[in-house]
């Protein structure tokens, strides 16, 4: 098993020095956040996608995941507006095609909340557009796509593994895969055996950090008043014979001063592999 950390914790700093900590502090790899000022797609030029292979070749690094920003706005895949829908579908796109240059073959998206009273049938129906004309560009681009749920209080379309599965269903690609993030199974109470039982070899990847059971709060993995036992979690990924990559999922207040929470996330990683038996590497 392999970890790494979501450059987004080092936001006010540029992207090599993500590089930097990940070798500083043992990670194998970092899942690079596709905004500014570290990989918006947009931005990323010949001279910008080179940097990054050069980062990665300086400092022994991988790219585990290319993450682009649609939690935020202005991007939308459920966007009542057609307009924003079609942004969206053009920057997921051009998205895609910068995970493949940087190296990686993952790229995470999300299905943030639709807004109040819309039709449910009618947002699916518009995801499952979105989301399939992003996988076939995906397909010929060797990226598996990947999606995450979210707690409720984030978005109301995909927050179960029953709803990726759906989703799987009605864009039939095979390059729509899934993860788990820690918190929204456990604030659905939702085992996470379920995402392994119902969405087999498509469980590509895994986000950890502990939480405080009732909000999608991601709270530091050793936080005392996080309530996510997170070494009997990696015995669960080892049960179903999980071997990929797991990546830290810091935000705020984490911004403040990232390195120290990433010296603590590595000190507790170590501690947690260690307890459940995880090999790394």
């Amino acid at each position: 098993m392999k970890f790494a950390f979501l450059t987004y914790q080092f936001a006010r700093y540029p992207l090599e020095y993500c590089f930097r900590m990940a070798k500083e502090y043992g990670f194998e790899g970092v899942e690079v956040w596709g905004a500014r000022p570290h990989a918006y797609a947009p931005d990323m030029d010949r001279e910008a996608v080179n940097a990054v292979l050069g980062w990665k070749k300086q400092y022994g690094i991988e790219v585990s995941m290319f993450t682009p920003e649609i939690l935020a706005y202005p991007y939308s895949l459920v966007s009542a507006s057609q307009k924003e829908r079609r942004e969206t579908i053009d920057y997921l796109i051009r998205s895609v095609e910068t995970a493949a240059a940087i190296g990686t073959d993952k790229m995470q998206i999300t299905a943030k909340h639709p807004g109040y009273g819309r039709d449910r049938e009618e947002v699916w129906d518009m995801l499952t557009e979105g989301v399939g004309a992003l996988c076939r560009r995906a397909e010929q681009v060797g990226v598996d796509v990947i999606m995450e749920s979210l707690s409720p209080s984030e978005g109301n379309v995909i927050t179960t593994a029953d709803d990726i599965a759906a989703l799987q269903r009605r864009v039939g690609s095979h390059a729509l895969c899934t993860m788990i993030d820690v918190v929204p199974p456990f604030i659905a109470n939702e085992p996470y055996s379920e995402y392994f039982d119902k969405l087999g070899d498509t469980m590509r990847y895994v986000h950890i950090c502990n939480g405080d059971g009732a909000t999608e709060f991601h709270m530091q993995l050793d936080d005392p008043a996080g309530v996510i036992p997170l070494t009997d979690f990696f015995r669960v990924l080892k049960r179903n014979h999980y071997d990929g990559w797991c990546s830290t999922e810091l935000l705020a207040p984490y911004f403040r001063d990232p390195e120290l929470y990433l010296s603590q996330s590595a000190r507790a990683i170590r501690r947690i592999c260690g307890e459940s038996g995880i090999i790394r590497g």
